[in-house]
């Protein structure tokens, strides 16, 4: 037994060298989805679960560990398969991505627009729930802001920021 360890060590060995003369080349690694039939990953973020048909059929809590049974199409989106007849939308098993993220602002309470100098625009005014874009931050007077159109902005504390993964 113990010179069959001794060879496979050896084998290994030489495995290593062989290795490692094979990849001083540069390699260019392609990113690929990890979401693959068989695999068993962890939910991302809280998920719906539906039925083949699409519809939807309860709610999944984020951190649980499923296995990937199949991968299907419904109504043009790509679900996992976790159970029979049980599917979650693909995005819920990937992580987050900045190509992916979408940042929304809404307006908490009535506010007043301001301009780079921290001063109201005559008759520019928000109200509660409005969405507004989002183009930056910027302190003004040392308060934060959030630019919402060129040349204006809205303090920073009226908004609420949402980061969404579409």
């Amino acid at each position: 037994m113990m010179r069959k360890q001794i060879i496979s060590a050896a084998g290994i060995m030489l495995a290593v060298i062989g290795l490692g003369a094979a990849t001083t080349q540069s390699v260019d690694a392609v990113v690929t989805n990890p979401v693959r039939q068989g695999k068993r990953l962890n939910l991302t973020r809280n998920a719906t679960v539906y039925n083949r048909h699409g519809v939807k059929v309860g709610q999944l809590r984020k951190g649980k560990l499923y296995k990937v049974r199949a991968i299907k199409v419904i109504n043009g989106n790509t679900y996992v398969k976790i159970r029979k007849n049980r599917f979650v939308k693909e995005e819920a098993f990937l992580p987050y991505m900045k190509t992916t993220v979408k940042v929304v602002n809404r307006i908490k309470k009535h506010s007043f627009v301001y301009d780079e100098n921290g001063e109201k625009i005559p008759g520019k005014f928000l109200k509660r729930g409005a969405k507004v874009n989002y183009l930056g931050h910027k302190e003004i007077n040392e308060k934060p802001f959030i630019k919402i159109a060129d040349g204006e902005y809205v303090k920073a504390l009226n908004a609420l920021t949402t980061v969404t993964n579409h």
